[in-house]
């Protein structure tokens, strides 16, 4: 049997061993009574039932569960919601799995024919959340508060508004019957109705005189558009560049939807020469259905044969112009018009409001937790009324998005308040106004005011609800502060957590489940930056684009950092590193100051026609003014507890001498082989992953953006391709499959899903596309072998070791060149044993792993300023993700060791031997290139370069243009060039014996043998869409999971295991006859009793906390193939391990593919990189 692989999620801990352990050790899945003398299951905890005899595990529940909990309908039990209707009763009395077939978070009220059920805060709340609008009918109006004004309508707003000389009532019933004219502050009143008015608001294309007299005799004159506008045919109009044919007509005279072009039909469907679109059913049916009749005649006399089907992956249909293959919808066809691919539809912003599952042919919209899916299966709607909270001049006000309630917050301000925050524990509203110095705080039951800190400068301020700290922006000195929130302080008490080079920064908005900080800044040089919320990781996440960002916010929901712009007169938004950049401007983002952004809307403040909006955050439609007051509005923010999720602080455990705050903490993933119980003691708290169908592990790389793991097996000389999907990785199929070769080097550049290799019988340096359809040599002289590369997208850049031809006197070098081959140049001459390359996150430095000197060398890319790390004896293998170095050294353990405080550091050692690692982060992999987008426009390989990019060819064509290929015709006829350019008959590709010198005629994946002609095979290839690695994850229980006995997983009563044992969060897996739980991604515990996503990963700054720092790591124990280079030998070889001999001999069977001849032959393992 092959070995097997896990990828591992690892938590990295610097506080040493947990105190106050239980006097007894409890089985899995259960805790120990308070007695200490008995054991209790996790699910019997707060049952309603007293199970243990001191009755401890009925002690300290609640009476009622949360907002966000499902209560049991026996006894007091809480779960989660996540876990009702998940197909596993976390219930005794099983009511978590009742009536499961639509119903919803808070089932209210059941409509559509009893298909869905809604909340009740869904109910009558002006918005249809029913198909058969029975949650909108027999509505009443409800009553107002004793400090509140009902409106006709039935909106409530502040008593103090009624007759303040501004209608707040949507019907302007609050002006009605006033006996008194109101003082009007403004310049302006309506001659007739009396309103207050101000100047931007006369014309402006709103009326708000009852009269009307405010739009009345208004000058027509031609609008001139911004950059980022198109103007309609009238120039009365700009509309958002996006809005240009996109089907729908946004100009007043419709221009916009004019001399769009040809009709682009769906990739399934049959185009009309007049433009219509078909299906393929109604072509050739003997029926005209195009208007020009070009659906038939032609060549619809001709049927599809047999032989046209079976070249089709999906399926042919007749056509005027012959046969044609057809694909089914949700695919398309790929460039060789055979082969059906399916469409991600996922990759198209806003398809779903939150998460997109693709799936072969189609997608599936799915919402985050305390969201509901509305009827048409992709926008999703909080539960509970969300408020927007603004700053309008001296007043706080509360504004309901559902029902319009409109509240004033008690406020002391007595100038301008131009930035407010919220804390949802403590119910409580922080504000700065213009020239005050001090921050101030409101209670949100409008009963209580007063001051946080004194004595202090602040523009912008900005609540850590999960860390508990205040921070904000000192644009006078230049400074990032931030100050406790547990007790009124001091001047004094404030931290400053950044200073350094900040260039009058503007505005400031936090991310605590990340533990980033983002800010805009308005100096010499405008840019917006972000960093850990303790200053650490610091970069410039967008400096183009921009006039005069000024306020800033970030979208939790689609990980996105949005500006206004009031230079550019737009709204900018960009990815939280800084990619795929935005420019939103309408007719409603002419003068925006703050913003805030929310589900799947945009909301800000436009100071100067004093008034807040709303319009879509990604087409900017839907726009409408939600309040429009005579005084100028500034800071705005949206209220809802789900924002705030309630959740333990990490800091709570820290007790902080002064201040804990959370910081940015890089993730870490790695590979093990399995081990028995007793080895994998020494590993940090982990989850496995099998990795399927692989004998001989040797070399990986990994995509962040795609969950894509590429792994090559020496075993089957093949190089694997997988997704981490949940508990599993999927396999995807192969990339490369060899005979009688091994590859030795291999990178994956994650832009374009390119793998660089080399191998022993073809040592020189190569590439080919995912699909493997091509495959051209970049450098084949002076290579001797090949044993590692390192890719860097961004700059179009790759490193590779040389060990360099036997023939010659060369050592190794480290060479570097772009990643189209041009531009060689040897960067470092003097190593030995080079390996494990790679590149430094800006890219203008490589570090490698000198396994037989024991250091760890690095050099920029021309050649200077070497610098050398003395790694210790035994150096393995290295990695570096965000600058962080780790290194591992194999002796009698093995160990993984970092840098940190210029100091070599442990983290951790196991019994194990493991060769190898790579390590990660979500910032590792970030920043694009010229291939990004539709490959370059290349038809075959698009590799980048620092100008730009290089169309490639595969080895058998030639550029016919700078973009397209050609078959060429070196060979004669009937034969076919090898990749070192000899030439083999067409029969002698993949007929199981290597012809060619370098064996390269058995690359056959994709092909499969045809009568002795090769013929590409009709596989569906799968579209890879980029994703977070979390959002994957499946629920645990409703995977598809193939369980093998002899792999040592339980089969047996797998689901109540899981249920009991790990209270539904994870599996049971049984290693030498115990029985434990392997938690997923989202749990950790012995009895995965304790939620990961409750609060980030981190730590604290240096000298007052140390905390958990998340890293991603891969780690392989591989049977290694002998080095073919007999010049030297490494004194760091590791002792051979094969992954076969972790596995029990008695569960083992022969490998089929693998030739007894090679497979007795003694190896040794050697350095190899990742």
């Amino acid at each position: 049997m092959g070995g097997r692989l896990f990828l591992c999620v690892v938590l990295f801990q610097l506080l040493g061993p947990v105190q106050g352990e239980s006097p007894i050790k409890c089985p899995l899945g259960s805790r120990p009574c308070k007695s200490g003398v008995e054991c209790v299951y996790y699910n019997h905890v707060c049952d309603g039932e007293v199970d243990c005899r001191d009755g401890s595990d009925e002690e300290e529940c609640l009476l009622t569960c949360e907002k966000d909990q499902f209560q049991c309908t026996h006894g007091k039990k809480c779960i989660e919601w996540s876990q009702v209707c998940d197909g596993v009763s976390h219930c005794q009395d099983r009511s978590d799995e009742v009536g499961c077939s639509k119903q919803m978070e808070g089932c209210a009220h059941q409509c559509d024919d009893k298909s869905r059920c809604i909340p009740h805060s869904f109910l009558c709340d002006g918005e249809r959340d029913c198909w058969d609008g029975s949650d909108e009918a027999d509505c009443v109006d409800k009553e107002c508060s004793a400090t509140e004004f009902m409106c006709t309508s039935g909106q409530c707003v502040a008593a103090t508004m009624q007759c303040d000389g501004h209608p707040d009532c949507w019907d302007r019933s609050d002006e009605e019957s006033c006996t008194n004219v109101a003082v009007c502050t403004t310049k302006h009143r309506c001659p007739q109705s009396k309103e207050c008015l101000v100047q931007e608001w006369i014309c402006d294309g709103d009326q708000d005189c009852k009269d009307g007299t405010d739009e009345k005799d208004c000058p027509i004159t031609p609008v001139n558009c911004g950059e980022f506008q198109w103007s309609c045919k009238s120039k009365m109009m700009c509309i958002s560049m996006a809005w240009r044919c996109d089907g729908v007509k946004d100009c007043n005279d419709g221009s916009d939807e004019v001399e769009c072009g040809a009709v682009t039909c769906l990739p399934h469907q049959f185009q009309c020469g007049s433009q219509e679109c078909l299906d393929p059913t109604m072509v050739c049916n003997g029926v005209t259905n195009c208007a020009d009749g070009s659906d038939e005649g032609g060549s619809c006399q001709m049927s599809c044969i047999a032989g046209d089907k079976s070249h089709c992956s999906q399926g042919c249909y007749s056509t005027p112009q012959g046969m044609h293959c057809y694909c089914e919808a949700g695919f398309r066809l790929m460039d060789d018009r055979l082969t059906c691919t399916d469409i991600d539809e996922c990759e198209s912003p806003g398809v779903c409001s939150h998460l997109c599952i693709n799936s072969p042919g189609s997608y599936q919209c799915n919402c985050l937790r305390g969201y509901i899916m509305e009827p048409d299966g992709h926008r999703c709607k909080i539960t509970g009324e969300p408020f927007l909270l603004s700053s309008v001049q001296t007043d706080l006000l509360l504004l309901g998005l559902r029902s319009g309630s409109l509240d004033v917050l008690s406020s002391s301000a007595k100038k301008a308040i131009l930035s407010v925050d919220y804390d949802w524990r403590e119910q409580t509203v922080f504000w700065v106004s213009v020239d005050t110095d001090s921050i101030q705080w409101s209670s949100l039951d409008r009963k209580s005011t007063g001051t946080l800190i004194q004595g202090i400068r602040a523009d912008s301020v900005a609540v850590d609800w999960l860390g508990r700290n205040l921070y904000w922006i000192d644009g006078v000195n230049n400074q990032i502060v931030a100050i406790r929130l547990d007790k009124i302080m001091k001047s004094l008490d404030h931290s400053v957590i950044l200073e350094e080079d900040l260039d009058q920064p503007r505005s400031l908005a936090l991310l605590p489940e990340k533990g980033l900080m983002f800010w805009t800044e308005i100096g010499n040089v405008v840019k917006i930056e972000r960093a850990g919320m303790d200053g650490s990781d610091r970069r410039a996440v967008v400096n183009s684009s921009l006039g005069w960002p000024g306020g800033v916010a970030v979208d939790t929901i689609s990980e996105r950092v949005y500006w206004t712009d009031e230079r550019l007169r737009s709204i900018g938004s960009a990815t939280l590193d800084g990619n795929d950049i935005r420019i939103l401007q309408t007719k409603d983002t002419t003068n925006p100051f703050s913003l805030a952004v929310f589900n799947d809307m945009l909301y800000w403040t436009d100071a100067k026609k004093r008034v807040i909006l709303t319009a879509h955050k990604i087409s900017g439609k839907d726009g409408q003014i939600l309040l429009k007051r005579p005084r100028q509005p500034f800071g705005v923010r949206i209220i809802h507890p789900l924002l705030q999720t309630v959740t333990k602080s990490p800091c709570e455990k820290m007790e902080c001498s002064h201040m804990c705050v959370l910081a940015l903490g890089p993730k870490a993933i790695y590979l093990q082989s399995r081990h028995t119980s007793a080895e994998l003691k020494g590993w940090p708290e982990h989850l496995a992953l099998p990795v399927p169908n692989v004998n001989r592990a040797a070399i990986m790389d990994y995509s962040i953006r795609d969950n894509t793991l590429l792994l090559t097996d020496d075993g089957t000389t093949s190089l694997e391709s997988f997704r981490v999907i949940g508990f599993d990785l999927s396999s995807q199929g192969q990339v490369l499959k060899l005979l009688g070769d091994t590859i030795t080097a291999m990178a994956l550049d994650w832009v374009t899903l390119n793998v660089f290799w080399s191998s022993n019988k073809q040592p020189r340096l190569q590439v080919t596309d995912i699909t493997a359809a091509h495959t051209t040599v970049l450098i084949k002289d002076g290579i001797g072998s090949l044993e590692s590369i390192a890719l860097h997208p961004p700059s179009g850049r790759l490193c590779f070791t040389n060990l360099g031809p036997q023939d010659t006197s060369t050592g190794a070098t480290v060479e570097c060149a772009n990643m189209d081959g041009d531009g060689r140049r040897v960067v470092w001459k003097s190593a030995v044993q080079p390996s494990s390359l790679s590149f430094s996150s800006n890219g203008d430095t490589i570090y490698w792993a000198d396994t037989d000197l024991n250091i760890i060398g690095s050099v920029q890319l021309d050649g200077t300023g070497f610098r050398e790390l003395k790694a210790g004896d035994g150096l393995a293998a290295m990695g570096l993700s965000d600058d962080l170095l780790l290194w591992m050294t194999v002796s009698d353990k093995t160990r993984l060791w970092y840098r940190d405080e210029q100091q070599n550091k442990l983290w951790f050692e196991v019994g194990t031997e493991v060769v190898s690692l790579k390590a990660f982060s979500g910032s590792s992999q970030t920043g694009s290139n010229k291939c990004i987008e539709n490959n370059g426009d290349c038809q075959h390989l698009c590799l980048a370069t620092p100008s730009g990019r290089t169309c490639v060819c595969a080895h058998d064509h030639s550029l016919v243009n700078a973009t397209h290929c050609s078959p060429e015709k070196r060979c004669p006829g009937g034969s076919r060039p090898c990749l070192d350019q000899s030439c083999q008959p067409v029969e002698k590709f993949c007929n199981g014996h290597a012809d060619c010198l370098d064996h390269s005629d058995e690359s056959c994946v994709g092909v499969k043998r045809w009568s002795g002609a090769i013929v590409p095979a009709p596989t569906q290839t799968q579209s890879i869409s980029p994703s977070s690695y979390f959002s994957a994850l499946p629920d645990v229980l409703s995977l598809n999971i193939t369980l093998n006995i002899s792999s040592q997983f339980m089969n047996l009563d797998a689901l109540e295991c899981s249920k009991r044992r790990c209270s539904g969060n994870g599996r049971c897996v049984e290693t030498n006859g115990d029985t434990m739980c392997e938690c997923s991604l989202t749990y950790k515990g012995d009895s995965c009793q304790d939620n990961l996503l409750k609060g980030p990963i981190f730590y604290g700054p240096a000298g007052l906390c140390i905390g958990l720092v998340v890293i991603i790591v891969m780690a392989v124990v591989a049977k290694r193939r002998k080095s073919v280079s007999t010049r030297r030998a490494s004194s760091a070889a590791v002792k051979e391990t094969c992954m076969t001999d972790l596995e029990n001999k008695a569960e083992t069977t022969p490998n089929t593919q693998t030739p007894a001849a090679d497979a007795d032959k003694p190896e040794e393992v050697v350095s190899f990189v990742d």
